[in-house]
């Protein structure tokens, strides 16, 4: 799962950073996270290495980390400070993690969520607005702060393994063309977010295949091969109890969720280490569960891995799914739903490769890049035909006049069943609402 969430406010984002960023949903006195710069913006800021809270609050204060000078234009109040960019491991993963403390496993994760934001921050833009002109441009650079977190919010007084990672990243872009810091464009990377998200996915798989691990791809993504749906249940807790809450209130909605999951949270914990969640979490497990857990840390479980996929044939499945129901589609949405079909077989590069070679019809509309199969092509020119022939062709199916005896039809609506009844087309079509 990825998650953008925008922070307003500088104090709150500060706040933020001591209380949530530095903090593990367990911890013992002036235990705390440490995170990590990262971004070609940090390097041009003269941010490396860990994370301090001066240099944290003086960018969500809009001031240069080392000078503090202000850095773009213009401060507001609710100005957007920066966007929490939030990478999630499966449960399974996150168990594995917790009970082997596997640093392969830990290195993976890391390495996936660096990537997809390396990519991210290549796509950033920032706006032109000069001379009347209404456009964006390029800048490719971006500053974040990476945290990574190893539990849930806690029930019952103690929290899951979760392994996910907050990546914070600062509202600010440094434009070479017009040399100076300036805010960035977030709407592209927002709308790009479930393209994102199956770039890390698809990153972390192959890189956990490649040590050995078995993917199994599921409904909506993935889990390790060999944990048993019992384990990843019994670890799952906060998730249950958001559910309950949601079913409950009859809420469905995925964000009013978020919003009752954040108004749920229980307080953070002092006082437990990880041993002694250790020793909690082994008591939910039966003898045969650890067994297989300690099978899958050993790699034993690849026999019962999903069969592999090529980038040709999970790009075969993601045309059939999409353009089974649309003519036209985001480019990069093809690409996503190949890479989710392929999660532990293929990569990102790998699929693009493959769609190259399709020849595919591509266009770019406005701010989006669209393409569509020459099948799909084949089939809509075949039906526009269809249409087109039909005009005027057949006799209508009433002659005369058609009275209403429904007095419940409004105006358009009779005129809609006018229409169907007196037209000679052999294909008719009514819009509205």
């Amino acid at each position: 799962m990825l998650r953008a969430v925008v922070h307003k406010s500088a104090a709150a984002a500060k706040a933020y950073y001591t209380e949530g960023l530095k903090r593990e949903d367990y911890y013992i006195d002036k235990q705390e996270i440490v995170g990590k710069w990262h971004g070609l913006a940090a390097e041009l800021l003269g941010l490396s290495g860990d994370v301090d809270g001066k240099a944290f609050a003086a960018l969500a204060e809009n001031r240069h980390p080392i000078t503090g000078e202000k850095l773009t234009a213009r401060t507001k109040t609710d100005r957007r400070v920066g966007y929490d960019i939030n990478f999630h491991a499966p449960k399974s993963l996150s168990v594995l993690y917790a009970m082997t403390r596997d640093e392969a496993i830990l290195g993976a994760f890391r390495l996936a969520v660096a990537e997809t934001m390396a990519g991210i921050e290549a796509e950033t833009a920032t706006r032109v607005r000069r001379v009347g002109a209404q456009s964006e441009r390029l800048t490719g650079n971006l500053v974040w702060a990476e945290f990574v977190h190893f539990t849930a919010r806690p029930v019952g007084g103690i929290p899951d393994p979760h392994l996910h990672s907050h990546c914070f990243a600062f509202n600010s872009t440094f434009d070479p063309v017009e040399a100076k810091w300036k805010a960035a464009s977030w709407a592209g990377i927002k709308k790009d977010a479930p393209y994102s998200e199956a770039v890390f996915h698809s990153l972390l798989t192959d890189k956990l295949a490649k040590l050995g691990y078995g993917i199994e791809r599921a409904r909506g993504g993935w889990e390790l091969s060999g944990i048993p749906r019992t384990v990843v249940d019994k670890f799952s807790r906060r998730t249950a109890q958001i559910e309950r809450l949601a079913q409950a209130a009859g809420i469905t909605d995925a964000k009013a969720k978020d919003a009752l999951g954040a108004s749920s949270r229980e307080g953070k914990r002092r006082g437990l280490i990880h041993a002694d969640l250790l020793a909690a979490w082994k008591l939910r497990l039966t003898d045969g569960e650890t067994i297989l857990i300690s099978e899958v840390a050993a790699r034993r479980a690849e026999a019962t891995a999903s069969k592999p996929l090529t980038p040709a044939q999970a790009l075969d499945a993601a045309c059939d799914k999409l353009f089974g129901k649309h003519s036209v589609a985001e480019t990069k949405r093809v690409v996503a739903e190949a890479l989710r079909f392929g999660y532990g077989s293929v990569t990102p590069d790998g699929v693009w490769a493959a769609l190259k070679t399709r020849g595919m019809v591509v266009r770019q509309v406005e701010a989006e890049v669209l393409c569509t199969s020459l099948d799909a092509l084949a089939e809509e020119v075949a039906l526009i035909n269809f249409v087109r022939t039909g005009l005027d062709r057949h006799a209508p199916f009433a002659a005369g006049n058609v009275t209403h005896g429904d007095s419940r039809l409004s105006g358009e609506q009779k005129a809609a069943v006018q229409h169907l009844l007196k037209s000679r087309d052999q294909v008719m079509a009514v819009r509205g609402g």
